[in-house]
């Protein structure tokens, strides 16, 4: 464990600034709560479409009485409309408003939103004073490097928002262009740090508590924020050793009983497939394993299937289920993160 440096957001107070980043399909209550019991200080929300929560209301956004502080994040292009859908997210809970101008997928920056704003300061400029004079809760954007290699221009959106009276500021290193691909440059951070006054928060590539102080000593930055490295590993927020068999066995368990009491039996079999997935990844025999994760269809054969694992795996003997002798090319293959 080591020492962070106090930061601030508004009112809120972090003296452990270790970031759940909003991640679309992943980020619901249940996962909030999971990385909060393990140290967490702020979770985001998956992404919220501002459009959509003019329209729906609460039956769009679902915040959880003991949650707080939590962040959440909306997406669009329109001015009025994303200053319209902050005060009502504000009027809902959320303790924190976060913009955000870096999603690479197709679908959002298509109507302009997510990263493609970022091509247009002038925009952003529009987008995040607007959203400022209707808030009382803090705001704050969360950005990429650019649009690609030739258009890498986040110190200058990051002055944007600073000027704009944005509170703070997350950034993840890659390009609209990259995607996921490739490698963060960290060093883009330590530029946006050193431009602005207000707290920095690095995102990317962050998988270990190592990686976490890694980043914090080469860049400066006041805080991270964790995405995929929590996949599977809510125990990364506390910087901690990495878990036993026993204790994501059981972690498995207890995030099966949240999801199931916020979403119900039938759908939460469905949906918590992938968390099983991440959890058991890189274990041995994990792929023949996760082969047969998609036709469980309830909960008993769902765990039938998780307990018979661990078994295997704990006690090292030969499975017929899980091809432990005899099929080499299964045992021990990296998998794809879905």
């Amino acid at each position: 464990m080591f020492q962070f440096e106090r930061m601030r957001l508004g009112k809120l107070q972090f003296d452990h600034p270790v970031f759940l980043a909003p991640l679309s399909g992943i980020t619901d209550y249940p996962f909030r709560q999971i990385t909060r019991e393990h140290g967490c200080s702020l979770a985001f929300t998956e992404m919220v479409s501002a459009d959509g929560l003019l329209r729906k209301g609460k039956s769009f956004l679902r915040i959880g009485e003991n949650e707080h502080p939590v962040s959440v994040q909306l997406f669009g292009a329109d001015p009025e409309i994303l200053a319209e859908a902050a005060q009502i997210a504000q009027s809902m809970g959320a303790d924190v408003i976060d913009i955000n101008m870096g999603c690479p997928a197709k679908q959002i920056v298509g109507p302009g939103a997510g990263a493609d704003l970022m091509r247009f300061p002038g925009k952003v400029r529009e987008i995040l004073t607007k959203v400022k004079s209707v808030l009382q809760s803090p705001l704050t954007v969360k950005i990429r490097s650019g649009w690609d290699e030739e258009h890498v221009n986040a110190v200058e959106i990051s002055q944007i928002s600073e000027e704009c009276g944005v509170d703070a500021i997350s950034v993840h290193p890659r390009t609209k262009a990259q995607g996921y691909g490739g490698r963060a440059d960290w060093g883009l951070i330590a530029a946006v740090k050193k431009a602005v006054r207000i707290p920095v928060v690095g995102n990317g590539d962050i998988t270990t508590p190592l990686l976490a102080r890694k980043m914090l000593e080469e860049t400066g930055c006041d805080g991270v924020m964790i995405g995929r490295g929590a996949l599977g590993n809510p125990w990364i927020f506390g910087l901690s050793t990495p878990p036993s068999l026993g204790e994501r066995r059981k972690m498995i368990r207890h995030h099966f009983a949240l999801v199931q009491a916020y979403y119900g039996e039938k759908l939460a079999v469905r949906k918590f497939q992938k968390h099983v997935y991440w959890y058991t990844k890189g274990l041995r025999g994990c792929a023949s394993f996760h082969s047969m994760l998609s036709g469980l269809k309830d909960r008993n054969e769902l765990f039938e299937a998780i307990d018979s694992y661990f078994d295997f795996v704990e006690r090292r003997t030969p499975c017929r289920s899980f091809g432990s002798t005899g099929n080499r090319s299964v045992i021990g293959r990296g998998e794809k993160v879905l």
